[in-house]
């Protein structure tokens, strides 16, 4: 075959055109790969990572919880809980085999197996998180899981610090609870930030109201996961996050005190006891009877069981001491006499015309005093002593609504304490224009003012409001802000500005100094002279100021109060006493007092946690 000049040009000019198409695809090639491997190299290693590299969550233990004198009231224990990843790749190809493995796991926990489902269905729609079945799981549980791994994907025994409460039942109201997370939480800006699903959350008492410093700082674990779904601690530069412990709180409280306060009280009552420093508006006992165990609450409790707590007459959960308003009765007369002094109606000698027959006369209508017999004619100390309804009848009709109600606000008697504590509840004593909203203007009869006199009627107060009204009285003058906060530290190392400035918790009322003297005297007499109401509040060697009061209950018994403080010369405690339904405050409340003040100036010698939490 003859050679072909212009067919080898081709074949050479095709050769070198493959050779340029195969040098670009290699240099496309090379090209993709310095931008996979070097530009978008660290991206790519990161995604891998996160496809390998499982974040767990390292709960954070909550801060202690101690009184004022150091001793633990709160703290944090070890305990295991059972977890379950719906995501893990067994469960995502066969979502029957996720529901017979809840199953399973429901007679090996104690939980209802539809309980479990349920729970999983709705939080493996909002979250990729693990899921907790189970809190607080038992030894045997946590063995059978351990055991049967291979045959539960997916599932894993998790160590997190438990909430403890060592004495139980004890001064539960005041240290209140802790609680997941609910889903309407998470959706607040307030909670989106900074809690997850599963979470634990302050509900109630002191775990609510200081959860900003109670609550830790969650660390994080990182973990492989092979390609059968199991894990391993991964090494290298994924060291773990460890995490925060929670601050540590310290409380105005006295254990001993709020001992005796609790016990104090019959089995089966309800009330409330609350005990302070009038010199400084501390709290030293603050109980509500009847109560419940917060520790029930730490490995989260059935629907049915609340259902239990938060219904039925009893309310276990309601605290009395700072949401319950009753009438105070008598016990309101102190004030009420404070208020004709101040404003000059009577003084400390005034008898009124009409002595005590046991009624009082106004227009058509006859008001009566407990004493049936009638107390007589009674100067001021005398009435306080001998609590004669009738001198009070013409002290309020003296004095008027208005001017009454004038004190009270000054008084602050309609307004919360500021107690940190959360769900304080207001008390109430009504105004003219009060009266106006809810009759209509001047559609009232002028006759109110002589139930309000005696603490009857519209008027209602908290046993917080009572004592810290009380401590008015027994402090000179001087209106304090009760409060349980006395420390906040982090590591042994106080913070700052957590504890407010006592100037902010103090205001004078400007009232008499001899008005307070003649109040004082009065209320002396009531616990230690002959005829007094309150003489079973007396304790040895100390002379105790109170007064009894006894107020209606329209859907029952009587409810029975009593304030007091002590020593009357140079006050350090004062205390409100509330009973439901017991009857008259001479016999049902003044002991419960004499008990709490018999603590506190006679304490018997310290016992253990063990027989705080037994009794």
């Amino acid at each position: 075959m003859a050679y072909d000049p212009e067919s080898h040009v081709n074949a050479q000019r095709r050769e070198r055109v493959f050779t340029i198409l195969v040098a670009a695809i290699f240099g496309m090639v090379l090209l993709r790969l310095f931008s996979l491997q070097v530009l978008a190299g660290t991206r790519y290693r990161e995604l891998s990572e996160e496809n390998r590299i499982r974040v767990e969550v390292l709960t954070a233990p909550r801060g202690e919880i101690r009184d004022r004198k150091g001793r633990l009231m709160t703290d944090n224990v070890p305990s295991f809980t059972v977890t379950i990843d719906p995501y893990e790749k067994t469960y995502v190809s066969n979502q029957g085999y996720l529901d017979s493995t809840l199953v399973r796991l429901s007679g090996i926990l104690g939980v209802d197996p539809e309980e479990l489902i349920d729970k999983v269905k709705k939080e493996r729609k909002q979250s990729f998180l693990v899921i907790r079945l189970k809190r607080n799981a038992d030894l045997k549980s946590v063995a059978y899981v351990s055991e049967h791994r291979a045959e539960l994907p997916g599932v894993e025994v998790e160590a997190e610090p438990l909430r403890r409460y060592p004495y139980g039942l004890f001064a539960s109201h005041l240290l209140g609870y802790v609680g997941e997370i609910s889903d309407k939480e998470l959706e607040d800006p307030r909670f989106a930030t900074s809690y997850m699903r599963g979470d634990l959350i302050g509900r109630a008492g002191i775990e609510r109201q200081y959860e900003s410093y109670l609550r830790g700082v969650d660390g994080k674990r990182f973990v492989e996961v092979n390609a059968m779904g199991r894990k391993a601690e991964l090494l290298g530069n994924k060291h773990p996050i460890l995490p925060k412990r929670g601050a540590d709180v310290t409380l105005s409280i006295d254990l001993d005190l709020q001992r005796a306060a609790e016990q104090a009280f019959q089995p089966g009552t309800r009330g409330a006891v609350v005990a302070l420093d009038p010199r400084t508006g501390e709290v030293l006992a603050l109980a509500s009877k009847p109560n419940y165990d917060p520790n029930e609450f730490s490995t989260g409790i059935t629907q049915a069981r609340w259902n239990e707590m938060s219904q039925g007459g009893n309310y276990p959960l309601f605290n009395r001491a700072i949401q319950a308003a009753y009438p105070p009765g008598s016990t309101l007369k102190p004030f009420v006499a404070l208020a004709g002094l101040d404003m000059h109606a009577i003084s400390s000698t005034t008898t009124f015309q009409e002595p005590c027959y046991g009624y009082f006369q106004f227009g058509r209508r006859r008001f009566g005093c407990w004493e049936k017999t009638g107390h007589g004619l009674l100067s001021l100390r005398d009435a306080i002593k001998h609590s004669c309804d009738v001198y009070f009848y013409q002290l309020g009709v003296r004095s008027g609504l208005g001017r009454i109600s004038d004190f009270m606000k000054r008084l602050t008697a309609s307004e919360r304490t500021g107690i940190d504590l959360p769900q304080e509840r207001r008390g109430l004593f009504p105004d003219p224009a009060w009266y106006d909203r809810r009759y209509g203007a001047g559609r009232w009869s002028k006759g109110l003012v002589l139930n309000l006199a005696i603490g009857q009627g519209e008027v209602s107060l908290t046993p917080i409001k009572l004592v810290q009204l009380t401590a008015v009285i027994a402090s000179n003058g001087l209106l304090f802000r009760p409060h349980l906060l006395r420390q906040v530290t982090r590591d042994g190392v106080d913070i700052p500005h957590a504890v407010p400035l006592e100037d902010s918790l103090r205001s004078d009322l400007g009232l008499s100094q001899g008005d307070l003297v003649a109040v004082r005297s009065a209320m002396v007499a009531v616990v230690n002279e002959g005829g007094g109401t309150g003489g079973q509040a007396r304790v040895d060697s100390v002379i105790v100021a109170g007064k009894t009061g006894t107020a209606q209950n329209p859907h029952g018994n009587d409810h029975a109060l009593f304030i007091c403080f002590a020593p009357a010369a140079n006050p350090v405690i004062a205390v409100a006493v509330l009973v439901e339904n017991a009857g008259h405050g001479s016999s049902a409340a003044a002991p419960l007092a004499q008990k709490v003040l018999q603590a506190y100036f006679h304490p018997a010698k310290p016992e253990s946690a063990a027989v705080i939490a037994g009794n």
